[in-house]
């Protein structure tokens, strides 16, 4: 039964989500058109109206409306550009080889304003590729460029107006997402109390998931700050999505707080019942946050909530019965730790019961919450300006080096199609361009998916068309497969080309029943051999290794890291009251953090692993610890008054200096720094259990960089 409710809530998750919406909304705005244009037959000469239409919807990515906007203005703008160009050029050879390495390099270029750039860059190749074939005998390309302007105009305005019609949908589903998403991280933290557990696997488990949320949210906050609109609305919806995502941001602090050495925790209470209920616990938390995300994701209030308060009395009492009946106090440490644990799960399930009643509209608002403003400044912004573009003009720049090895690729595949008379040369390229990415990793994987994608859709079309002959069921099954495609392309590559495969073979079913095999035989070779192309130039032409990037994202974690104890130490001693500087330095590491792990997940999936890689994992394993018990110091509920200034400063001097060495040794690359004396003993204050495990790692980080 319990598989039963997994599968349906895994399915209200998806459907909910903001992909199930983009992706029903890109197909309602092709579709519309298409069954208009249908109607009237007038199909053959409206399909450059679809393509425009749909090459601007898959811009349409979730942003602020202003965004999305304006990245539907610049693909409408470079599709039309584009297609002027390549109608003139047409008939040619040079002239289209010409266009085709200025488009290639240029539009690959407009990644270094950010991914929505990126995906206008990428649409407007995949609209030069199609109109390298006419699909008219007679070739008016500036009707068929109007046409394509026409569709992309189509497709803004139904967008726009949805937004009008419903402005908080997109918020109110990039918030649940970020609640779900932090409900997978505290399910991969809770990882580590599961009897047995594979200290290893746990933490990588553990980075991916962080990764994860960490982007989400950085989304999510751009989505709402920068949403003028939304950030003044005075209405009680727009104030209580507010203060749901600043309490979400808190409550991630919280869940990033880490209290103990996972290993130590699992040789003094592995033969208890204690790791077991903790682990059980953990899930049941991450249930109801995941609850609670599609429950707000969906749009709907919340009134039914699991109290967890019995759960964490009884473990309170069985910490307390363990305690008591233990023959030795070797494992009063990790007891410790939990018992900070139970605090803190408490203090989650208390601020989710404060969702809940956000979600009711129950809780009063203020209406000038200091914390909008001063989340609200944390949130950055991409210029467009020619100079980034200058400034990218160097092999150092990774977005140069993709446009020259997308360039080169381009031309290969261009030479290898007209060389062995390949019937469709546009699906040859079109294939190396949605192959290819900055990264060799990103690459590499979606070599597979594309390949694989592309077999099994063929496959399951075959068997759909032939042993289904209703035309009506077909459509549907057509229809069904625009939106799963289009709902799956940002989050599963494998699953948009299987879906994007059977409905296109479909579509040419229809258009010519008794051409489709052939379509199918040439649509697998064409993409077999712009695959090997696309793996060929990401794995020889100018390269980017993660490992090259390990070094930078390093330096930054260690120096993010440093700031934020920084912060969280004069937080403690209540130095400061104004919280902002501590956030803005928790935000930094946080991104660090992402950064850092990302680049890590990378560097193994590479044929190469860097021969510094055992070291590498050691600083990233310790990195992560580190963040959690920074973000669990300032959430100590002792006085610092009750601890000695002497021993206060000694050890946070202690943590200073040893910050200082890591930094001078990372920065150095020409071995160790002479350290300075280490003090000689520390205090064992049980009050600076915490500040003593933070000193104890950024001594082994330092330790790492001096092996590095």
């Amino acid at each position: 039964m319990a598989i039963g409710k997994d599968y349906l809530r895994e399915i209200q998750k998806f459907t909910t989500s903001q992909y199930w919406n983009t992706g029903v909304r890109i197909t309602a705005g092709v579709l519309v058109p298409t069954f208009f244009l249908l109607q009237n037959d007038w199909l053959g000469q409206g399909m450059p109206f679809l393509w425009g239409a749909l090459f601007v919807s898959l811009t349409d990515s979730p942003g602020p409306i202003h965004h999305r906007r304006n990245g539907m203005l610049a693909a409408i703008a470079f599709n039309t550009f584009t297609a002027i160009l390549i109608g003139l050029g047409r008939g040619h050879e040079p002239i289209l080889i010409s266009l085709v390495v200025a488009f290639s390099f240029f539009y690959s270029l407009l990644g270094v304003y950010g991914a929505r750039a990126g995906a206008v860059g990428t649409l407007a190749l995949v609209i030069m590729l199609i109109n390298l074939v006419p699909y008219h005998d007679h070739h008016h390309f500036l009707l068929d460029s109007a046409l394509i302007t026409g569709g992309g105009l189509w497709y803004m305005l139904f967008s726009l107006l949805l937004y009008r019609i419903r402005p908080y949908r997109l918020v109110e589903q990039a918030i649940g997402e970020n609640l779900i998403a932090m409900a997978d991280y505290v399910r991969a933290r809770g990882g580590f109390y599961k009897p047995e557990a594979n200290m290893k696997e746990s933490f990588n488990k553990l980075m991916e998931e962080q990764v994860r949320v960490l982007r989400i949210q950085d989304q999510t906050r751009e989505l709402i700050f920068k949403t003028r609109q939304f950030v003044i609305d005075p209405s009680p919806k727009s104030r209580s999505l507010m203060m749901i995502f600043l309490d979400s941001v808190d409550l991630l602090e919280q869940t990033l707080s880490s209290y103990q050495d996972y290993s130590q925790l699992q040789q003094n209470l592995r033969e208890s019942e204690l790791l077991k209920k903790f682990y059980e616990a953990v899930m049941e938390l991450a249930a109801e946050l995941e609850y609670i995300g599609i429950s707000i994701q969906s749009g709907r209030a919340i009134y039914s909530q699991l109290d967890l308060s019995p759960v964490i009395r009884d473990l309170g009492f069985m910490i307390a019965d363990y305690r008591h009946n233990a023959k030795d106090n070797s494992s009063y440490p990790s007891l410790d730790a939990l018992q900070k644990t139970l605090f803190n799960m408490n203090n989650i399930s208390k601020r989710m019961h404060r969702l809940v009643l956000y979600s009711r509209l129950e809780v009063e608002l203020d209406k000038e919450n200091p914390a909008t403003l001063e989340i609200n400044k944390n949130v950055a912004s991409q210029s467009i300006e020619w100079q980034v573009i200058k400034e990218n003009f160097s092999l150092k720049s990774n977005h140069f080096r993709y446009a020259i090895r997308l360039t080169a690729a381009m031309l290969t595949g261009y030479a290898v199609s007209i060389l062995f008379s390949l019937g469709h040369t546009y699906w040859v390229l079109l294939t190396i361009v949605t192959i290819l990415k900055p990264v060799y990793a990103v690459s590499r994987k979606r070599n597979i998916h594309r390949l694989a994608g592309t077999l099994t859709g063929a496959l399951v079309a075959i068997l759909l068309i032939y042993f289904i002959t209703n035309t009506t069921a077909l459509v549907v099954i057509l229809v069904i497969c625009m939106i799963m495609g289009y709902s799956l392309l940002r989050i599963n590559y494998f699953g948009f080309v299987l879906f994007l495969t059977i409905y296109i073979i479909i579509t040419f079913h229809f258009l010519n029943p008794m051409e489709f095999r052939t379509l199918i035989e040439q649509r697998l070779v064409d993409t077999l051999v712009g695959s090997v192309i696309a793996g060929i130039a990401a794995r020889f032409i100018f390269p980017v290794w993660g490992t090259a990037e390990m070094e930078s994202s390093m330096k930054e974690m260690l120096a993010a890291n440093h700031t934020y104890f920084i912060a969280a130490s004069k937080q403690l001693q209540n130095k400061v009251t104004d919280t902002h500087q501590y956030k803005l330095a928790r935000k930094e590491a946080m991104v660090a953090l992402t950064n850092l792990s990302d680049n890590f997940q990378q560097m193994l999936s590479e044929p190469q692993p860097s021969k510094g890689s055992i070291p590498i994992h050691q600083f990233v394993i310790a990195s992560h610890m580190l963040n959690g018990h920074i973000a669990a110091l300032t959430t100590e509920k002792y006085s610092i008054d009750t601890v000695t200034s002497d021993s206060w400063t000694q050890l946070t001097d202690a943590i200073q200096q040893e910050f200082d060495v890591a930094e001078k040794q990372l920065a150095s690359g020409a071995g160790p720094v002479k350290k300075e004396e280490e003090p000689k003993s520390f205090p064992t204050s049980q009050t600076l259990t915490q500040l003593s495990m933070i000193y104890m790692l950024v001594r082994d980080i330092r330790i790492i960089t001096d092996k590095k």
